[in-house]
């Protein structure tokens, strides 16, 4: 017992206030995070992607953004949109329900040849069946594009199309009708 008492008086205090700093730094530490540093609830989900759950952090949050449209597979036109300047490009998107005929329709003023692209992703039985193309046409110009799969639930339906020539301004409409 002599010797184990001889050694910790010979322990200098500059190690002793050292030591102390570090328990008090480590004790005041941990009683932030446990107590003051929050519950670790965030108000953002971290599942979501940039600004998908809080649109008010997108650049022009002003700018409401209408959610895509929903049809029947008869349903008639989708959904337009319209663009305009030196190389529009001009994107219209939804969902239709039990799909049969998909069209994209193309305009462009000047009339010139634009760039189109569609996708088309459609559910059937808890399985997703993708179909996609591009292709250069001279508007005007309507065509019909090919649904997967027969007897889909459910397709979302994206088409943009852009103008290619750019020597000067034009406007340029995009539109997916579904159905006849």
């Amino acid at each position: 017992m002599k010797k184990f008492v001889g050694k910790v008086t010979s322990i200098k205090p500059l190690y002793l206030i050292i030591a102390a700093v570090v328990v008090v730094l480590l004790l005041v530490g941990g009683a932030f995070l446990i107590f003051g540093g929050g519950d670790g609830s965030d108000d953002t989900d971290p599942t979501l992607g940039f600004a998908e759950g809080d649109r008010s952090q997108l650049p022009g949050s002003r700018v409401k953004v209408r959610p895509a449209p929903v049809v029947g597979g008869n349903g008639g036109l989708l959904d337009e949109a319209r663009r305009e300047g030196r190389l529009a490009v001009a994107q219209a998107r939804g969902t239709i329900n039990n799909p049969s005929v998909v069209r994209i329709r193309v305009n462009a003023a000047p009339k010139q040849t634009v760039r189109v692209n569609w996708q088309l992703g459609c559910f059937k039985n808890r399985r997703a069946i993708i179909g996609k193309a591009e292709y250069r046409t001279r508007t005007p110009d309507s065509r019909g594009i090919s649904v997967p799969t027969s007897g889909a639930k459910s397709c979302i339906a994206t088409a943009s199309a852009q103008l290619t020539r750019s020597d000067r301004s034009g406007r340029i409409k995009v539109a997916i009708i579904a159905g006849n």
